[in-house]
This record gives C-alpha cells, structure tokens and sequence, in this order.
C-alpha cells in the first residue's frame, strides 16, 4: 500500500487514527447504554429522526428511511414490549455475535499516570490464532428476541457485537433504532438512509468516537423467477429481454463499524439476497461462520481489532461484486453478440429498436453505478487510507497493506468492465442511428413508391374517363362492361407494382 510507505505529511494536510482509541475509554461505556428515550406522548421514528438533526440539511434528507420505516407502522402489527410494535412471525431476522476480549496486557501511559490495558496486535494470540472470547454468544433471532438482546446492557457481556441482517425490513429497522445509543445516532441515520436508498458511499469518520463504513451498489443477473421478488418493494428487478429468462436485480451490500474504542464497538451490516433461493443467515448459523465475511471465517477465530475486521469484510465483498459485474459483462456481451439481425425490412413494427433502446437504457444504469462505485474506491484510498497506518511494521501492518493490495486490484478490474460496458453502449448508440437512418430511408422509399403508383393510376384514370362520348350506334351495356374490366385491370396491375417491383429489385 502506497499509503503505508510515503512519508508523514503535517496534520494540516493529513489525519491520522487517533491514539486513544487504542485504549479503553471506560468512563465512556456508559453512553453505550443511554438508548433513545421516547418522550410521553412521542414515538420513536419521530425521536430518532429528530435527534441531532443540523438545521442546515434539507427537510427531506432521509424522507426514503423515513418512508421505509413508515411501512412497519401501517401493517397493524402485534403489540410487544414498551411501545415497540412487534411481529408475530419470529423468523430468524439477525444473526448475533456478541463477545468481550480476554486477553489484555498492561502499560504504563506517563502522560496520563495511570495503568490502561492495550492490546498487542502483532502478537501470535491475536493474529494467527485469536481468542474465541468471554460471554460469546452467537445466534439468530427472531424480532422480539432481537428487541429484548439489544436493550440488555453491554458492559462486560458485549463489548464486541456484529449484528448480520438479509433483507432488511422496515421492522428490524425500527428495532435498531429503538435501541441505538444517543452517542451514535448520527452514524446508525446515515448509514440507514444510505442503505435504503441504493447509495454508494465509503469513508471513514473520527466524529464522536470512529466510524467506518462501505455502501457496495450492484446488479445481478439471475433466472427469471416470481419467487424472487423483494416484498419490502425496496430493490427493482427487470427482465434482461435479449435472453427472456434472465433478470437483473438490484443489489446492495452495507456495512458500518463504530465505537468509542478499540476494545468496545459496533458492526451493522446489510445484506440484499431476496434473488436467491435461501437465506444464508441460516447457512452460517448451521456453519458456525462469521456473516459478514460471508461465512469465510469461522466465528471461533474472531478478529477483534475493529479496522482490520473492516477491511477483511470489505476485501471479501469487493472481490463478490466484481465477479458479479464480470459475470454480466461477459453474458451481456454474448446475448448482444448474437443478435445481428438489424434489417429494417423484417421488422416493420420496429420491435428491434424499440429493443435496443431499452437495452441502451439498461446498459447506461449499469454503467453509471459502476461509475459511481469505482469513484468512492478511488475516493476512499486517496483520502482515508491514512487511518490505517501504522507507526511500527509487524503482523498487523502487513494485514492492512495486503488488504489494500486487493483492493486496489479489484478497482482496476472494475475499470476495465466500466470500460468494456462503455464501449458496448458506444456501438449500440451507433446502431440506433444506422436504424433511424435507415428507418427515416425507408419510409422516403416507400413515398415515393405510393407516388407513383397514385400517378401511374391517375393516368390511367383519365385515359378511361376522359372518354366522355360514346357513338349513339353502340350499346350502352357494351361499354359499362368495357369500362368494368379497364377498372379491374387498373387495380390489378396498381397491387401488382406494389408487389412485383420490390421482389425484383431485392433480386437484382
């Protein structure tokens, strides 16, 4: 990692993690436990949204959190604890992991005269082999279950707690924010609103403790299926019409790890999966798998330092994503590779452009989230790497730099499938005009076709009417009949021209 090797730039330009999250900010436990009061008479939405609330942010700035947690409130749910309205469905909706670190060492601070326990990151016990923890408690919950764990008190039971959520719905969000701390309201509102509103977003805050988060974006092409439909009426889905048996679904991965200190702290994180065919959240419970990481770390080797499992998280979800947007480049490229058949001719309802204009409209969503997504990674080494240095090398350092590493990497790659899909909308908009052009040829052909068709019959029009005397010695029979077969004769060979004509010069 770049970052890691250049020198220290002047606090004026740079920040830096700050020290004393490296040590136990006890006095501060207790804000952990200060929820959101709900006044007599209020509610809890209203508090929440209320809370420090700037006056400067537009009135609307989190109507779509708002809206979406407004659904919770109208579905006439069961009463539950306090004012809290509770679900009588207990389906596992969260997976908890909840721990305390047991294994702290002592040193003398002399600025502050005092004995605080830190940790030793480099250390074996942490970086190979980390301890599993005291008071662990791994499992999933159902809404009142859920309710009930997040207003315990967490000092000495919880000092490290990762809630896992698939498929977020309006009334697990309205347990979180009945429970959220006054310290980090802030962060919980953004990160919701955020994830609710298809956001992009990665940063990294130091604002009333540390927060660190990542708003991961995307589509994914799966088999057309009703089963797969978002009940929370969230994400959007359309069928990918070039195949007819693929769809493309709105994805959203989200994650924010916030607290005082290094040894107490926080991790939400949100997960889209209502395209598949099961819950996972079951799947790592049975496996005993951090969620998060996406069951690729068991929960019995917890990383403890909160940056470092930030990281881990966000390296494994990023190397997801970007096999997901190849994947849909490579299918994306084949369906359209195939199709070749652009003669106007043979669509004359203009069904094929029609197709490809709905194609070009999908293939420009597509191409400006990728944009989007690739500049909050740019954004994100270039101006918050710094919070990941470190003054000494050892374990821990090269952990961080090999994350980097990896990210940086599957940035590249994400640029080059940004590239491929640009170059694709490229040809199609140079196609759409061949097809108006061709469109726009087609229809002065076809006039002027009708023109002389409509002239060809004018002639011949006149000729026979304009014999306006007939001999006194002739029957009048006689010459309605020759003037029947003339006019049948004249629409015969008027259809036939329109026939004959352009077969022959589609032979020649």
């Amino acid at each position: 990692m770049n970052t890691l090797n250049r020198p220290r730039r002047s606090a004026l330009h740079s920040s830096e993690w700050r020290k004393e999250f490296s040590t136990r900010q006890a006095a501060k436990y207790r804000a952990q436990d200060n929820r959101l009061h709900v006044p007599p008479h209020g509610s809890i939405m209203e508090e929440f949204f209320r809370t420090y609330n700037p006056s400067l942010l537009p009135p609307r700035h989190h109507e779509v959190l708002r809206s979406f947690l407004n659904q919770a409130r109208t579905k006439h749910l069961l009463s539950g604890i306090g004012t809290m309205p509770l679900s009588a469905d207990e389906r596992v909706v969260a997976m908890v992991d909840d721990r305390c670190d047991p294994c702290l060492k002592f040193t003398s601070l002399p600025e502050i005269g005092a004995f605080l326990p830190v940790r030793r990151w480099d250390s074996e016990e942490y970086m190979s082999r980390p301890p599993e923890g005291l008071n662990v408690r791994v499992c999933g919950l159902g809404t009142t279950k859920l309710y009930e764990h997040l207003h315990k008190d967490r000092a000495g039971s919880a000092e490290r707690r990762i809630l896992y959520m698939v498929d977020l719905t309006p009334l697990v969000g309205l347990v979180l924010i009945s429970s959220v701390t006054y310290l980090h309201l802030p962060q919980v509102r953004s990160f919701l609103s955020r994830y609710v509103g298809f956001q992009s977003f990665m940063g990294v805050s130091q604002d009333r403790g540390f927060t660190l988060e990542f708003h991961l974006p995307h589509y994914v092409l799966r088999d057309s299926d009703t089963r797969f439909q978002d009940t929370r009426k969230l994400r959007k889905h359309r069928e990918f019409s070039l195949s007819g048996q693929i769809s493309i679904y709105e994805v959203q991965l989200s994650m924010v790890v916030f607290g005082t200190d290094e040894f107490f702290w926080t991790a939400y994180f949100c997960e889209d999966a209502y395209f598949r065919d099961n819950n996972p959240t079951s799947q790592h419970l049975q496996d005993m798998a951090d969620g998060p990481s996406s069951g690729t770390r068991p929960t019995r080797f917890p990383i403890w330092d909160p940056r470092y499992y930030f990281l881990d998280v966000l390296v494994i979800r990023m190397g997801q994503i970007t096999m997901e947007w190849s994947m849909m480049s490579e299918i994306l490229a084949s369906s359209l590779d195939q199709q070749n058949d652009l003669f106007l001719e043979e669509d004359p309802s203009l069904e094929k452009t029609k197709e490809y204009t709905w194609i070009l409209v999908s293939l420009r969503q597509l191409r400006n989230l990728l944009a989007r997504v690739i500049a909050s990674l740019v954004s994100f080494e270039a101006n918050n790497s710094m919070y990941f240095d470190l003054e000494s090398d050892g374990l821990l350092y090269n952990r961080f730099r090999e994350c980097f590493d990896q990210i940086r990497q599957y940035t590249a790659e994400l640029v080059t499938i940004h590239l491929v899909i640009e170059q694709r909308i490229e040809t199609l908009e140079k196609t759409s005009d061949v097809l108006v052009n061709a469109s726009s040829l087609a229809e002065s052909i076809t006039a002027t076709r009708q023109g002389d068709n409509i002239r060809l019959l004018t002639y011949i029009s006149i000729g026979i009417f304009g014999m306006n005397q007939v001999s006194g010695d002739n029957a009048w029979w006689k010459y309605s009949v020759c003037l029947a077969c003339f006019t049948i004769a004249t629409i015969t060979l008027a259809i036939g021209l329109q026939v004959v004509i352009p077969q022959w010069r589609k032979r020649q």
